[in-house]
């Protein structure tokens, strides 16, 4: 059984107004610690095998990746969304010939 999960989200907000209607609103302090990156990786790229502390998720806005989790090799595309529990060694590179574009959260180290 894998330690990681992989879910392809299928029903998400697609216009200005959506957007405006799923925003959260984040009180100082709420989210204390947590790392947001947007990242876009061109073509050919790869990201070696790491681990970390604490969990990350990574969510594909455009292009394709592979990503090896645990052993395992998961493609992903747009909407895909990936959470990596603390542990779990990962790294991924970008599929085809165009730039893969995502978004990593990182829990804060306790």
């Amino acid at each position: 059984m894998p330690r990681y999960t992989y879910r392809r989200l299928t029903k998400l907000p697609t216009t200005v107004e959506d957007l405006r209607r799923h925003t959260v609103l984040n009180l100082p302090g709420m989210l204390a610690g947590l790392r947001f990156e947007h990242t876009v990786m061109q073509a050919g790229a790869v990201v070696p095998i790491s681990v970390e502390d604490t969990g990350v998720l990574i969510f594909t806005l455009a292009g394709r990746g592979v990503m090896l989790l645990d052993g395992d090799r998961i493609e992903v595309a747009a909407n895909d969304l990936v959470h990596i529990p603390a542990g779990v060694p990962y790294g991924f590179q970008t599929l085809g010939g165009a730039d893969w574009s995502y978004v990593v959260l990182q829990a804060p180290v306790e």
